[in-house]
């Protein structure tokens, strides 16, 4: 939480326009209100200690569906070095939109039905 505290610290102090919204809100960290007060432009926050070419940036369902109702409104910012004076913020816009491959990773294991072969899926 503090990593991720001090990335919205550096955001905010570059786009100075944008508001925090509660701890563990759904779907975004931060909006920009428009004339009428209400979003026009919802940043979810990703903080990394390292480098975006270390690991990479993961979205939760509710993000992600957050960001595909939201389409270019909807911003993922991945904070590069969090915390430190070699910080960097990359800025992607409509992340959702512009998905070309999901990724499933040894963490599906939790939730695969894993057999001894392919046999055992035979009716």
């Amino acid at each position: 939480m503090r990593l991720e505290s001090s990335a919205i610290d550096l955001i905010l102090g570059f786009e100075p326009q944008l508001q925090r919204t509660p701890m563990n809100n759904p779907g975004f960290d931060l909006f920009e209100p428009g004339p009428n007060g209400q979003p026009v432009r919802w940043v979810e926050v990703k903080a990394m200690s390292g480098s975006f070419h270390d690991r990479p940036a993961t979205m939760s369902h509710t993000q992600f569906d957050f960001a595909r109702e939201h389409g270019d409104a909807y911003w993922l910012y991945v904070i590069e070095r969090a915390g430190t004076e070699q910080a960097q913020i990359i800025r992607i816009q409509n992340p959702s939109g512009k998905a070309q491959t999901f990724t499933f990773d040894h963490g599906w294991l939790a939730v695969a039905d894993v057999g001894e072969n392919s046999t055992s899926l035979k009716g």
